[in-house]
């Protein structure tokens, strides 16, 4: 019963020795030795895999296991003559691989942790400072450990302004590490000619005609509803015009052109 009982610990040892962790760039990690509070460090893995410490300067470590680390650390230590013994405790703070990627239009794009606390899609998105005055409504989440990875995409404004509660909650994502989340620049409109706001306006699908020149302040003293063209790309790239009425529903990218009157 002994042996069997030795020979599932040695089992379960090797597959926690086959799946344990190896230090990566960007992990965050603390450095102690006992005895020697005075070398104890917290410093992040560079992109070439170093760790600075004190005494023994740059030490390669990516791609080593922190028991690996303790023990190069340790064998540095001795062999260099700073320390008769080391016994090395390496704890990892943060790791690299534990974080989603916000990217886009937000406020503050970049890499956050899980380990943050930030667990939903909301959560990053909040932790980003939340989408820009350009970002579009629509987010896309790609999960890059799917095979192939797996894509989502949610409509923010459709989602808190139509949607019931359970809804909401349903679609608060739950991230996982190596998440890409992109906020694209939402899609616009043009209004030229004779507008009293001729510029650039935010689109939303289903708009129309009428709902376009309302948003350039409507027409103006020298404008004529009749005779409104569009300009629309066709599928080659080229611009296409076409005729409209205010009842015509309106695509992002199109050009509203208001003619002027003729008398």
């Amino acid at each position: 019963m002994r042996k069997l009982v030795f020979a599932l610990f040695l089992s379960f040892s090797s597959m926690a020795f086959a799946v344990e962790s190896v230090l990566d760039d960007g992990d965050m990690v603390r450095v102690s030795v006992y005895g020697n509070p005075d070398l104890m460090t917290e410093a992040k893995v560079s992109a070439s895999g170093i760790l600075n410490f004190p005494l023994i300067g740059e030490i390669k470590v990516g791609g080593l296991s922190a028991p690996e680390t303790e023990q190069l650390i340790a064998t540095r230590l001795v062999s260099e003559g700073f320390l008769k013994q080391a016994q090395v405790n390496v704890i990892v703070l943060q790791s690299s691989g534990q974080q989603v990627s916000i990217l886009g239009q937000v406020m503050k794009p970049g890499k956050y942790s899980i380990e943050s606390g930030a667990k939903s899609l909301f959560d990053f998105i909040a932790l980003s400072g939340g989408v820009s005055a350009k970002g579009s409504s629509v987010v896309t989440i790609l999960r890059m450990a799917e095979k192939p990875p797996k894509r989502f995409s949610v409509d923010i404004d459709q989602l808190f302004l139509e949607s019931s509660v359970d809804v909401v909650k349903r679609s608060n994502i739950k991230m996982i590490a190596g998440d890409i989340i992109y906020v694209p620049e939402a899609p616009v409109f043009y209004v030229f000619g004779e507008a009293n706001r001729p510029g650039v306006y935010r689109y939303k699908p289903g708009m129309t005609v009428a709902q376009s020149i309302s948003a350039g302040g409507g027409v103006s003293a020298r404008g004529t509803v009749r005779g409104i063209e569009i300009d629309r790309r066709n599928d080659e790239g080229k611009l296409v015009k076409l005729s409209a009425s205010l009842s015509s529903e309106i695509l992002a990218d199109d050009i509203v052109i208001i003619q002027e009157r003729l008398f």
